[in-house]
């Protein structure tokens, strides 16, 4: 395994923005990795088995990984048939486990 599989990369860094008067305001960027590494991979699809719901949102936060990412792999998870998705006409797409 290459160390690009192995680790995520998360940027972060603390952008001061100066003003004339009073004080100054502290912005905090965080810059991650568009892949996943696999040992996260294999953690996030065992931990899906024990949720009773599951959103991109969740998943993103909990693992450090993009948003983006997070939906295209329960978008795969979806095809593969371990989870489904709860109502289609929902705006915020719900998954729960394929039991």
């Amino acid at each position: 395994m290459s160390e690009k599989e192995e680790k995520i990369l998360v940027r972060k860094a603390t952008l001061n923005l100066r003003r004339k008067y009073g004080r100054t305001k502290q912005i905090n960027v965080v810059e991650r990795d568009a892949f996943l590494p696999k040992a996260f991979e294999k953690e996030i699809r065992e931990s899906l088995k024990k949720r009773k719901s599951i959103l991109a949102s969740d998943i993103a936060l909990r693992y450090d990984i993009r948003l983006s990412t997070a939906k295209l792999l329960l978008y795969q998870y979806e095809e593969e048939g371990l989870i489904k998705l709860l109502d289609s006409t929902l705006k915020l797409k719900i998954y729960i486990p394929n039991s």
